[in-house]
C-alpha cells in the first residue's frame, strides 16, 4: 500500500469541503439579498396602498385624520367615529376531492 502524505489528504478531502461550503455560502447570500430586495419592494407597495386607503377613508368620512406628518405623509393622529356595516357574499370554491369525485360519478 502507498503512503498518504498530508498534502494529498488536504487536496482530496479538506479542499473540496471548503470549496463546497464557500459555494453554498455565496449562493445563500445571493438568494438572501434578492429576497430582501423583493421584500423591501413589496413593503413599499403595501405602505403606498395603505396610505391611499387611509386618504380614501378620510375623504369619505369613515375616519377623521386630525394630523398628517409633513415629512412622511403618514397620519399621526386620527379617530374613528363612524360605524360602517358591510355585507357581501362569497362563493367558496369546490374542494379538490369533490371535483375528482364528480368526475368518477359521471
Amino acid at each position: 500500500m502507498g503512503s498518504l502524505d498530508l498534502q494529498t489528504v488536504l487536496l482530496q478531502t479538506v479542499l473540496p469541503i471548503v470549496v463546497g461550503v464557500g459555494a453554498g455560502v455565496l449562493t445563500s447570500a445571493c438568494f438572501a439579498r434578492q429576497s430582501s430586495k423583493k421584500l423591501e419592494h413589496e413593503a413599499e407597495k403595501l405602505r403606498t396602498l395603505t396610505l391611499m386607503l387611509l386618504k380614501i377613508l378620510d375623504g369619505q368620512g369613515v375616519i377623521e385624520v386630525k394630523e398628517w406628518d409633513s415629512d412622511t405623509g403618514e397620519p399621526t393622529r386620527w379617530s374613528v367615529g363612524k360605524s360602517v356595516s358591510t355585507t357581501y357574499t362569497v362563493d367558496a370554491p369546490t374542494p379538490w376531492w369533490e371535483r375528482i369525485w364528480r368526475r368518477f360519478r359521471e
